[in-house]
């Protein structure tokens, strides 16, 4: 039975700190998505001042006029997409359900840690462990967004000098490559979107003389 209660603990363990990893990926993922949409409102609106203002020196570069217009209208599709994809993803609502999860396995996580620790000093029941299995059914079922592997993995790298995933053998170079893919894999098309926006402009900022 005491096998039986510490495997049951590692998988909730496991379950908890992989939905931790989730609601922190998804965190980050709406910090990016708001700056995004932030970034884009302003540079909108900077175009169109910049283009309704420097019209003299604008219209002296052969070109520069459509292409600012072309600019504040991939800015606009590139602000619409953001939008579309935040709503449709419900990132913010998602990771407060994951963490709140989060919470309730790991509080029953340290129960079964107090139940091991009472198993040889008193006699304990099937029952007990079989209470202890249904609610972490109940626990995981009552969150309807899942953790992806990634977040896992995430958990795996962190601890892998924990005895209880000894087995995994994950290295340290192969642990560092997993948390870099985390940390990256729910911002880099924001990032894509930041540096193909930053490029875009170089040919507005060499082609006005703002001072």
């Amino acid at each position: 039975m005491k096998n039986y209660l510490t495997e049951l603990r590692t998988v909730i363990w496991r379950t908890a700190g992989a939905r931790y990893n989730a609601a922190r990926r998804l965190k980050r993922k709406e910090l990016f998505s708001t700056i995004s949409l932030t970034f884009f409102s302003v540079m909108s609106i900077c175009l169109a001042v910049v283009q309704k203002m420097y019209a003299p020196a604008i219209s002296n570069v052969s070109g520069l006029d459509d292409y600012l217009t072309t600019l504040s209208i991939l800015s606009g599709i590139f602000l619409l997409a953001i939008s579309l994809m935040e709503w449709g993803a419900r990132n913010g609502s998602s990771a407060d359900a994951l963490y709140k999860n989060a919470e309730d396995l790991n509080s029953l996580q340290r129960r079964i840690k107090q139940e091991l620790f009472k198993i040889d000093a008193i006699a304990s029941s099937w029952d007990k462990c079989s209470a202890f299995s249904i609610e972490y059914d109940v626990i995981q079922s009552r969150c309807d967004v899942n953790h992806d592997p990634l977040d896992d993995h995430r958990f795996l790298a962190a601890k892998r000098l924990a005895s209880e995933f000894a087995s995994e053998n994950i290295s340290f170079f192969h642990a560092a490559c997993i948390k870099m893919l985390w940390f990256f894999s729910s911002i880099w098309y924001y990032l894509l979107f930041w540096f193909v926006s930053v490029v875009a402009l170089i040919p507005v900022f060499s082609g006005i003389k703002f001072f």
